[in-house]
Formats: structure tokens, C-alpha cells, sequence
């Protein structure tokens, strides 16, 4: 049987680590001795849960440590001669209780083969993953927060209570990315990054909250009704008059989602002008009501963004469009949308 490969695709795709767990997850390559397949992936379960298919032998699974993707995909080829003698020389019996694999001679042999070149039987790394001689650049570099951050990211990347989310990715991205060559890996990981920049964004978000008028500002910028903009936040609509009428104090988490909101509409400014620079027509389309625009929605992408706004939203995207291109704006065709 020809062996089947299931590569890897994301540069740190066997590294998962979930919350309240004090390491990383075991990563291994599985061999189905049936389908002949392999694939690389880490241990979803927590403790020494596994499927039936493993614990009767059917798939074989061989710990590796947390490889890289490219370094998992060119394990998996390297390993093909002795996976196709395995599952040569393996069947499914039933054994009067389950179906289970037994394996013949040569396929034991090759299995003890495979193991040894993966390093199965040496021992544990600092983290709890094996190292098995891999060389560092084959390793994804696993940091803790400690080592990751140095506390001054707010003034090295100039974060501040406006900074999107979409921006603290990217400084995520920058910091891996300077951690990687630190330790002779290609790619670096960090359990809480993420958590940890949003962290510092909402505390000042919570030391300089939206005042009420820079609230309505903002709602009345974004073209939305008090209702939609409720929504959008997820509050009820008499918080947000509560909130832009000074009643009550704006908590400090909407300064970043509006910024948000503020956000992805600039982005779908940018797009429609960009449309126009490609486009001989000069006029925009928009739409009297939440129920039209809605329908124009029905036939795009979510992955445009445009998705969950409303009719006046859209409209005020098209009057700032207008006024740095000076196109023209007009309503949509109602026949031609029915």
C-alpha cells in the first residue's frame, strides 16, 4: 500500500497549550496501519485518554517532540519506507472482544526501527517534550511569559487604549518573530501572549475611559443609531443613553471596541476607494433601509466585514468616500433588487 501524507500547513501546528495546564501538549506522528496514512498532530486529550483505533493498535502513534511544520512534513517522507513494511505486515483481527492489529515479524521490526529513528526511547526536555536529538531548528522554541517580555511593550511598540486588535497581533507576530532567532528555532510560540498585550491595552483603556461625548462622537461618526451601536457593544440601548448622557460611567473595555468599530469601517473606506481607482464608474451604491442593505449582504462574503453594520452606517462609509474621491452617490435600483 502507497503511503498517504497529511502535511502540516501552519508553522506551529503540533504546539497547543491549553489554559490551567502547567506544559505544552505531547505531539506525535500517527501511522493508521489500515487507511496508510500519516499525519503529525498533538495529544487533544488531557491524561492518558486515548481512542480505541490507538489502544488496539490499528494507529500507531510515536511521540515527537514539537516540531516545526517543515521539519514534521520532511520527518513524515523520511519515514515512509518503514510505515509501508508496517502496514504491510499488519491485519485486523477480531480477537473475540475487539478488532485489534497484529503485526508480523517484519512489521515489529520496522516499528522498532521507526522508533529508534524518531528517538522514542530517549528522555524529556526542560518543557516535558523529548528532544530526541532533534537539532534546534527543527524544534518550535516554546517561551514562558517571563522570558518573552521585557514590560515595556506598551512604549516599544506605543501601545495605548485604542489599539486594535487586529494591532496587537501584529505585535505578537513581532515579538515571536524576534524570538525565534534566539535559540537556534525558526518559529516561537508563547502561551498568553496575546492575553498578556490585551491586557496591558484594556488597563489603560480602564485608567482613561471614552468621556460621553467622545461616545456619542464616535456612534454618531460611525453613522449608527443609539440601538445599533447597543448592539454592536452588546449592552442594552438604555445603557448606552445612560452612558452618552453621563448618568453613568462608560466602563473602560468600550474605548477598544470602539476604536475597533472605527477600524473596520476606515477599512471599508479604503476598500471602496480603492474599488473606484479600479472601476470607469464613479457612482456609489447605498441603501435606504436596514432591510435592503441586509439583502444586498445575503450574496457576500462575512470575510468582507460588511456583515452585522446597517443602512446608515453604510452610508456615512459612502459620504466619506465621496468626499476624497468625489464620486457620486446614489440609492440602489429597487426593481433590480427584488
Amino acid at each position: 500500500m502507497t503511503i498517504s501524507i497529511t502535511p502540516c500547513t501552519e508553522p506551529a501546528e503540533l504546539f497547543r497549550h491549553y489554559d490551567g495546564q502547567s506544559e505544552p501538549q505531547p505531539a506525535y506522528i500517527e501511522l493508521d496501519t489500515q487507511a496508510g496514512t500519516l499525519l503529525a498532530d498533538y495529544d487533544a486529550e488531557i491524561g492518558n485518554a486515548v481512542p480505541a483505533s490507538v489502544w488496539h493498535g490499528l494507529e500507531r502513534r510515536y511521540r515527537i517532540p514539537i516540531l516545526t511544520a517543515d521539519a514534521a512534513n520532511r520527518v513524515m517522507q523520511e519515514i515512509v519506507p518503514l510505515a509501508e513494511r508496517i502496514v504491510a505486515g499488519t491485519e485486523a483481527e477480531w480477537d473475540g472482544n475487539n478488532t485489534v492489529a497484529v503485526m508480523n515479524e517484519d512489521a515489529k521490526a520496522a516499528e522498532e526501527e521507526l522508533e529508534e529513528y524518531l528517538g522514542c526511547n530517549l528522555g524529556y526536555g526542560a518543557l516535558g517534550e523529548r528532544t530526541q536529538g532533534f537539532p534546534e531548528s527543527d524544534l518550535v522554541g516554546v517561551w514562558d511569559i517571563d522570558g518573552a517580555t521585557n514590560g515595556c511593550e506598551v512604549d516599544e511598540y506605543g501601545i495605548t487604549a485604542d489599539t486594535t486588535d487586529a494591532r496587537l497581533e501584529e505585535i505578537e507576530q513581532e515579538i515571536l518573530s524576534a524570538l525565534a532567532g534566539c535559540n537556534g528555532s525558526t518559529v516561537a510560540v508563547c502561551h498568553g501572549l496575546d492575553d498578556y498585550l490585551k491586557g496591558l491595552r484594556d488597563e489603560l483603556a480602564d485608567e482613561d475611559p471614552l468621556t460621553a461625548a467622545e461616545l456619542r462622537i464616535a456612534r454618531e461618526y460611525l453613522g449608527l443609531t443609539g440601538d445599533k451601536m447597543a448592539e454592536k457593544l452588546g449592552v442594552n440601548p438604555r445603557t448606552l443613553r445612560s452612558w452618552e448622557q453621563g448618568r453613568d460611567p462608560i466602563p473602560g473595555r468600550i474605548r477598544p471596541e470602539v476604536a475597533e468599530m472605527k477600524a473596520a469601517t476606515d477599512a471599508a473606506v479604503a476598500k471602496l476607494v480603492a474599488g473606484l481607482e479600479d472601476s470607469d464608474d464613479d457612482t456609489l451604491i447605498t441603501y435606504r433601509t436596514d432591510e435592503e442593505y441586509k439583502e444586498a449582504m445575503r450574496g457576500t462574503s462575512w470575510s468582507e466585514g460588511w456583515h452585522g453594520w446597517s443602512a446608515s452606517w453604510h452610508r456615512q462609509v459612502c459620504a466619506r468616500v465621496a468626499a476624497q474621491t468625489g464620486a457620486r452617490i446614489d440609492y440602489a435600483d429597487l426593481e433590480d433588487s427584488e
